[in-house]
């Protein structure tokens, strides 16, 4: 296995764990001050789906990496 691999399979699973919890709402994740903040700012809605986002960007950048679509 090359770097771009484990790279890759390494954002595929942050990725898989920040929809995850995302969709759980587990407290501890939505009460850190970062998530916090962006819940008072913009309310947990959008907030939410900002987060389903990123997650969505962070497993497709895996894929694309393990793939070795991208170097």
């Amino acid at each position: 296995m090359n770097q771009n691999t484990i790279g890759g399979i390494l954002l595929i699973l942050i990725g898989v764990f920040l929809g995850f919890i995302t969709y759980k709402k587990y407290s501890l994740f939505w009460n850190i001050i970062n998530t916090r903040l962006l819940r008072k700012l913009l309310g947990d809605t959008v907030t939410s789906i900002i987060l389903y986002i990123v997650s969505i960007v962070l497993i497709v950048t895996g894929v694309i990496l393990t793939l070795g679509f991208a170097r």
